[in-house]
């Protein structure tokens, strides 16, 4: 079972809309939606970030706009372990201080 479970963010699929890093406060904003049908809007924010890696898996073939979510594991706060977000377009890994999720419904 993976973290999006312990965030009652399961019973329906999510899509990463959005990744925007922000370099001088070292943050990462992740904006998605809950259920595509009803596109409830939610955001990660990773505060403190020390690493992140980026790996696209299908660079010659992307023209999707929306990723879907397969796996997401949260990880641990104060730089102790990555959170992880495996899509069908990429994965990325973030090593952060602290982390928000902002539901706007």
């Amino acid at each position: 079972m993976d973290d999006l479970a312990l965030l009652s963010l399961r019973d329906s699929t999510s899509l990463i809309t959005n990744v925007q890093f922000v370099l001088r406060s070292k943050e990462v904003l992740i904006d998605c939606v809950y259920d595509p049908d009803d596109r409830l809007p939610y955001r990660f924010v990773f505060y403190d970030c020390q690493e992140i890696k980026w790996n696209l898996l299908f660079p010659d073939d992307t023209c999707d706009t929306d990723a879907d979510i397969f796996d997401f594991l949260l990880g641990k706060e104060n730089h102790s372990q990555p959170a992880l977000f495996h899509t069908d377009i990429f994965d990325i890994t973030i090593l952060y201080g602290s982390f928000k999720l902002e539901k706007n419904w």
